[in-house]
């Protein structure tokens, strides 16, 4: 009798063994096989994003770029059947790229290299791009056959101004509607997924009570301590079907059910993990969009300021042209500043102050401006470009129509544990409504001369690194000025850097 109850006490553990596990382990594979569905599809939609970024950030401005020096003859366009072009010394060379190339790479990373579903919005988009693309070709082919005629300067102009500016900026424009409609895909993406984990878990859930019970009748005609850690595992899985993420279920003296107990937590674990990326990831692709835009440099602002330098070379006023190449460098140098995000208030202010040393230079007794700084400000930690939209606005849209006694202010103050920067114009000024529209909309200057970052982007660049208790504040009456203030945390840049180094 002893040993068939030992042996019914084995086989009965072993049913329970099955009754438990194997639902589980259905559940584990279904999920698992789910996620790499949307994983896959995830993947392909972020390839496709960055390859429409990496030619919407530099194919216009670097064919632009090398058409312009096509156009007024200062290469030898026969020097591209050997690749890009290096002009300068070696230290200071500037690379002037092989437009036929990058217009072939560009064919090829869209016609072949982006994954796209027939018939989409997306694929319609890329056929635009593509039929601009060969466009673009015939016209580049045109100047670069004309650049070895004499007499073909002025059909170059017309190509130049019709042609290449325009095709580019229609590529542009159906790059950025792509990635509009991909970011469309993925949060289209990302509702199906929370759907379907919705209805997983409650599928699954169903099935794991049912497991439970069965698992509950079968512990208690074995033993009594087979019960407890069932009851106790069940009250866990019901904390997860109620939404939290955190619920574990407790290891027991039993291997039998540690082995539950494990994959019970693996699959609790997997899934907040899975959603914490899934959080995570949007919040990057924000950060990035945002990033993108931060580090775009109008290219109007580049031409009109070498025009300048031009204008006062050929007038032999050397000194003045130094002094602006000299501005324009430190201006880029700051823009760029390595890639970082972080930068200390000494350079944010010395990076207006180099972009309103151009632009007085560019408008002439149109404006006066002023940069006032606490000594202990200086070393705290500042967002890159905050200032310079700002200043930006002040000149475009509060100086535009004044005949001149334009004043622009800057100051950064600290009080108590916060930093204060501040934008003071005696320009047109602001209704009420058209400062909450700043706020609500692009609220940038125009795209043609602009650096296309807005109040609002500068806003939510704020949030996104400090938290919404920081931002911008606008007060402005029409015909008085406007003065636009910029919260900070009073942190050090070093301790900002470290955090942010951390968070990478």
């Amino acid at each position: 009798m002893e040993k068939k109850f030992y042996l019914s006490l084995k086989m009965r553990l072993i049913l329970l063994m099955f009754v438990i596990v194997i639902p589980l382990t259905f559940m584990v594979t279904g999920y698992q096989r789910m996620f790499e569905k949307y994983s896959r599809s995830y993947n392909e939609i972020m390839a496709n994003l960055k390859v429409a970024n990496e030619y919407n950030i530099k194919f216009k401005s670097d064919m632009e770029y090398s058409m312009y020096r096509v156009m007024i003859g200062l290469i030898d366009v026969s020097q591209f059947e050997n690749g890009d072009i290096l002009e300068g010394e070696s230290k200071y060379a500037t690379v002037v790229k092989n437009p036929l190339s990058m217009i072939a790479s560009a064919r090829h990373s869209f016609g072949k290299s982006i994954e796209r579903i027939p018939g989409s919005d997306g694929e319609i988009k890329i056929k635009g791009i593509l039929s601009c693309l060969d466009s673009l070709e015939n016209a580049v082919n045109r100047m670069i056959d004309n650049a070895s005629v004499t007499g073909k300067y002025d059909e170059n102009v017309n190509i130049w101004e019709n042609d290449i500016q325009g095709l580019c900026s229609m590529i542009q424009d159906y790059i950025t509607q792509y990635t509009y409609y991909e970011m469309i895909n993925m949060e289209y993406l990302q509702k199906e997924l929370e759907q379907q984990v919705t209805k997983r878990i409650q599928e699954y859930m169903i099935l794991l009570v049912f497991v439970l019970a069965a698992g509950t009748l079968l512990a208690m005609a074995i033993t009594n301590s087979i019960t407890g850690p069932l009851e106790r595992l069940q009250q866990t899985a019901e904390r997860l079907g109620k939404g939290d993420l955190d619920a574990k279920a407790d290891l027991d003296n039993l291997e039998e059910i540690n082995i539950l107990a494990r994959t019970f937590n693996h699959m609790s674990e997997r899934i907040r993990k899975l959603l914490e990326k899934n959080t995570q990831e949007q919040k990057n692709l924000r950060e990035a969009e945002l990033r993108l835009h931060q580090e775009q440099i109008s290219p109007h602002f580049l031409y009109n300021t070498l025009d300048i330098i031009v204008w006062m070379i050929e007038n032999e006023k050397q000194s003045e042209a130094v002094k602006a190449v000299t501005a324009l460098a430190r201006f880029f140098r700051i823009s760029l500043s390595k890639g970082k995000s972080i930068i200390p208030v000494r350079d944010e202010l010395e990076h207006v102050r180099n972009y309103l040393m151009i632009q007085h230079m560019r408008y002439k007794n149109k404006f006066s401006y002023s940069i006032e700084a606490e000594e202990e400000v200086l070393g705290l930690a500042s967002l890159k470009l905050i200032l310079q939209p700002m200043v930006e606005n002040a000149i475009y849209h509060g100086m535009e129509f004044m005949d001149g006694d334009g004043e622009i202010k800057i100051r950064a103050w600290k009080e108590e544990e916060n930093l204060y920067l501040s934008v003071e114009d005696n320009g047109l000024g602001m209704t009420e409504e058209q400062v909450e529209r700043l706020f609500t909309d692009t609220g940038h200057v125009p795209s043609r001369r602009g650096s296309g970052i807005g109040v609002k982007n500068v806003n939510e660049r704020i949030h996104l690194y400090f938290g919404k208790n920081y931002g911008l504040s606008i007060e402005s009456e029409p015909d008085e000025g406007t003065t636009v203030r910029i919260h900070l945390p009073a942190i050090a840049y070093e301790e900002a850097v470290g955090k942010e180094e951390k968070h990478a």
